[in-house]
């Protein structure tokens, strides 16, 4: 496995996230102010954060697998039924 394949599972890597607009910026200054004792580097953080919330937001766009579908229209069902 090589350095970049680290929990993709088969998935191809995520896009480099955009840079940070100012208001995510300050968010992220506000966020590293209150936690002073955080023994990562705050531009560490910073980067750490840009970089899960891009990884989530691939994964809010996937489909959802057809085994969770099937399981959630049962569950809909038995809802129903209770009804």
């Amino acid at each position: 496995m090589s350095q970049g394949d680290h929990g993709n599972r088969g998935r191809p890597a995520a896009p480099e996230p955009p840079a940070p607009s100012s208001e995510e910026q300050m968010r992220e200054q506000d966020i590293l102010h209150e936690c002073d004792g955080a023994a990562l580097d705050p531009m560490v953080q910073a980067q750490l954060g840009r970089v899960f919330r891009a990884y989530c937001e691939d994964l809010i766009h996937q489909p959802i697998p057809d085994k969770l579908a099937v399981l959630l229209a049962q569950l809909e069902a038995k809802q129903r039924e209770r009804e």
